[in-house]
């Protein structure tokens, strides 16, 4: 048995830090706060104790804390030695130090409103007023998850600021997340426990004012170029089973075996039309032959009700014309392929397109940041379509306004990002006259 102490690297709002527990039993792993936290200045690393004399922000001494620290250690030591064929699991040893912290027979009163019951019914009721999509309601099964892996069992009274700083430490030492998602599960909590306030629920205030410090980098927004949308768009995909010789990010020679043409081709097509259109994936995907008028396209967009029409051009045009022949269900206008489906074929014929521009990506996880830099085609989604038509459109000096009626982007605000990749993009390029030599 491997079991160790340490201070989690988030201080909790009084400034002390989570005592966090690493146990390793019978090829089994956990790793978890336990509920009590200590100032730094009173954490003996060495001993894994606590220094004589210290008291943490609850009153609870010293002393009290180590004969917990010895009492896990010793559950969990007695455990591994009697153990007669019970199966180690993540959930055993969770057990095991709920126990030993709370007693087996030490219940907490129970609340009025079930916490997870409460969860899932103000969940289905703004799935069905909000209309989410698909992608929104994976995001909230993924944190229910996540908060079902922290506290099986909780109750409202228990999310106090403690709990919160709990959760996010929680999140980072034992999921291993990353800040930027750290704080997209924390914003989805605060949005669960403000709307049980709404309907009478009694939960601590204290989630309106917690506010952690996140470390964020904002994520590259990766688009084609024109160049490169023009060569995407006539590209002549090889027959399945051609080897195609390619260069990595570094230029070292590789090999790539053509598969899947028809559906490379067809991905080709999709993401090439909502490039020339602005549309995302989902409206693309949505298009029917009723929404195409001869000058355009309407539609009602599936994220924002907002109606767009949608001027031709002569490459939106040809792409629909190619398939106007071909009969697909519910009256589709475009041979739709499931995003999933989609985003890994497009990485494919990317790759074979040679798009190997470096993407940096930096995030910051657990205090530490990290560097990765991928090709362009590693990194590249459906969503780069609408992308694409955006830094197109501002390059070829489409005003803004126009740009925002067709794609339904609310304000100016939403353009920024966009505006400012357009002027480094600019700025680059003017920056290749001083590069000449002078005669």
């Amino acid at each position: 048995m491997a079991l160790q102490f340490y201070l989690s690297s988030r201080p909790l709002k009084s400034g002390e830090k989570p005592i966090t527990m690493s146990a390793h039993i019978a090829n089994t792993r956990i790793q978890t706060t336990i509920g009590i936290s200590i100032n730094p200045d009173y954490w003996l690393d060495a001993k894994q104790k606590v220094k004589k004399g210290a008291v943490n922000a609850k009153g609870l001494k010293f002393n009290e804390i180590n004969d917990k620290l010895d009492a896990i250690s010793k559950a969990f030591s007695t455990f591994e030695t009697s153990n007669n064929g019970t199966p180690t699991t993540r959930q055993v040893l969770k057990d095991i130090l709920r126990d030993t912290l709370y007693g087996k027979t030490g219940k907490p009163k129970k609340e009025q409103h079930d916490f997870y019951e409460t969860f899932d019914k103000i969940v289905a009721t703004a799935r069905v007023e909000c209309k989410w999509s698909d992608s929104t309601i994976k995001k909230h099964n993924t944190f229910r998850k996540h908060l079902v892996s922290f506290a099986a069992k909780t109750r409202f009274a228990d999310w106090t600021s403690d709990k919160l700083s709990e959760f996010v430490a929680y999140e980072g030492a034992e999921l291993d997340m990353k800040d930027v998602s750290i704080q997209k599960d924390l914003k989805m909590l605060k949005w669960f426990l403000r709307r049980a306030m709404e309907i009478g629920v009694k939960v601590p205030a204290d989630f309106i004012t917690f506010k952690p410090k996140f470390k964020l980098i904002d994520k590259e927004v990766v688009f084609l170029t024109w160049d490169e949308l023009l060569r995407l768009y006539n590209f002549d995909v090889p027959k399945d089973g051609t080897e195609v010789r390619l260069k990595d990010i570094n230029g070292k020679i590789y090999k790539k075996v053509v598969q899947n043409r028809s559906s490379l081709i067809k991905t080709r097509d999709l993401f090439c039309f909502c490039a020339f259109t602005g549309l995302r994936y989902s409206d693309m995907a949505s298009l029917k032959r009723t929404d195409i008028t001869e000058d355009g396209i309407n539609v009602i967009t599936e994220k924002t009700d907002c109606a767009l029409k949608v001027p031709f051009n002569a490459y939106s045009r040809t792409i629909l014309q190619k398939y106007e022949d071909e009969n697909y269900p519910g009256n589709l206008a475009l041979p739709v392929i499931s995003n999933q489906k989609m985003n890994e074929y497009l990485k494919d014929i990317c790759e074979l397109c040679g798009f190997t521009t470096p993407v940096k990506y930096s995030y910051y996880k657990d205090n530490a940041r990290y560097d990765e830099v991928h090709p362009k085609w590693a990194v590249l989604g459906t969503h780069g379509g609408r992308r694409t038509f955006i830094c197109a459109a501002l390059e070829m000096g489409i005003p803004t306004t126009v740009i925002r009626k067709i794609t339904g982007h609310a304000n100016e605000a939403a353009m920024r990002p966009y505006i400012a990749i357009t002027d480094k993009t600019k700025a680059d390029a003017m920056s290749k006259f001083s590069d000449r030599k002078t005669v």
